[in-house]
């Protein structure tokens, strides 16, 4: 066979250049630590590596979701914590406000102190949390949850009772916010302390009082059913619930549209969940009626101030409306007690699952580091021998190429 001078510059050149890029390849991976610097390199180990990237992303984002949660609850427990305190003190201030020995300059200060705690409670129940969203307003972050009702003087709640829930693993969502509505709002209703909230364009519903019934099962009830809308046209009274169903009453046990005021000029108490319904209106017209509050802490402390500034005690009837007054609020103020204690364990139990789930994460993480390692990760032992070899080899192509293109048949003809 016969090879042209061509043909041996020509293979030489390519062995060099195979060589040089080689022996650039493995200076490349020693320089980067990698292993594959790009798919073509081996495309199964590329695709393994974009997998396990991925899945540590993953993990890193679910252990930020974490300290945000954890930031968040802090905070919640904290806030909450305070609060309780300050309910504390509250049922202090009730129980020395019903000693019946102060005088009215007594009261009035222990008012102003009372005073002082509703603005601290205000302060506390709008907290924000880091990001600048307000910590108790449910899913309307922006939405400040508590503002006072110039008119009444009452606290009204302006979230919902959503939850913000972070993904903390891959099934698991754990809630990093509580709504103020559940917190503070959903205290158990204290028989007789009960505030109407009623809409009107007649007086209609003139009064609305408890007979000593089930607080809970017209709270229930309400939630459920209200507002309810009473109306008189033509003398007929109808009372429908929140869908436009007829209500019935607990006495009469009759539906109410069919009671006819023309035939009943007295003012008809009707009773509806336990609850009595003084019907004062005759007029055509339409009123609605709801729960007006809760007794949230915030108005439960506005009460209190009220009822230490106004009382006077001339009377026994007005001593007696007094402390009765005084033994809604501290029983009010039980429940609300008990509510902020189950908060907080909730919190708690949530921050344990949140520390086991972190330590899931981490070490999910180092298994998937260690997988990736195998596939991207060099072994220097391996490549520094790899890169001497490759640069013997280039050296040693160098050398005989040299004395490959020396050779002339011209220097053998004399």
């Amino acid at each position: 066979m016969r090879i042209s001078t061509q043909q041996v510059f020509i293979s030489n050149v390519d062995n060099i250049s195979k060589t040089n890029a080689d022996l650039f390849k493995t200076q490349q991976q020693l320089s980067t630590g990698k292993n594959v610097l790009q798919p073509s390199d081996d495309p199964l180990a590329s695709a393994q590596i974009q997998k396990f990237k991925k899945e540590v992303a993953r993990t890193e984002q679910f252990s930020g979701n974490i300290e945000v949660a954890q930031r968040r609850l802090s905070l919640e427990e904290e806030t909450i914590e305070q609060v309780n305190n300050l309910s504390i003190r509250l049922r202090e201030l009730a129980i020395q406000g019903k000693n019946g020995t102060l005088t009215s300059t007594d009261r009035n200060a222990i008012a102003s102190e009372v005073d002082e705690i509703v603005k601290s409670l205000d302060s506390l129940m709008n907290t924000k949390d880091v990001q600048g969203e307000f910590l108790f307003s449910g899913n309307k972050g922006f939405t400040k949850p508590y503002t006072v009702d110039g008119a009444t003087g009452r606290y009204t709640f302006n979230g919902d009772d959503g939850q913000r829930f972070l993904q903390v693993g891959p099934e698991n969502k754990v809630a990093s916010t509580d709504s103020g509505f559940d917190i503070f709002e959903k205290i158990p209703l204290v028989t007789g302390y009960i505030t109407e909230n009623v809409t009107q364009t007649v007086p209609i519903v003139g009064e609305v009082d408890f007979l000593g019934g089930d607080a809970e099962g017209f709270a229930t009830f309400m939630e459920a059913s209200g507002p309810l809308s009473f109306d008189i046209t033509g003398g007929l009274l109808t009372v429908t619930d929140k869908d436009g169903n007829f209500v019935t009453a607990d006495s009469p046990a009759v539906a109410l549209n069919a009671y006819d005021l023309s035939t009943n000029p007295d003012a008809p108490i009707i009773t509806i969940a336990g609850v009595e319904i003084e019907v004062s209106g005759t007029a055509d017209g339409t009123s609605t009626f709801d729960i007006f509050d809760q007794h949230n802490i915030l108005n439960t402390a506005v009460d209190l101030r009220d009822a230490l500034r106004d009382y006077n005690g001339e009377t026994g009837e007005e001593r007696d409306q007094f402390n009765l007054q005084m033994d809604y609020i501290l029983e009010n103020l039980q429940g609300i007690e008990e509510k902020n204690v189950a908060a907080r364990a909730s919190i708690g139990g949530r921050q344990n699952a949140l520390e086991q789930q972190d330590l899931v994460n981490e070490d999910y993480k180092l298994f998937t580091q260690e997988a990736l390692s195998s596939f991207e990760d060099l072994d220097y032992n391996e490549a520094i021998s790899r890169f001497q070899l490759q640069q013997t080899a280039l050296q040693a192509a160098y050398s005989s190429f040299a004395q490959v293109q020396d050779l002339s048949l011209f220097n053998y003809i004399n």
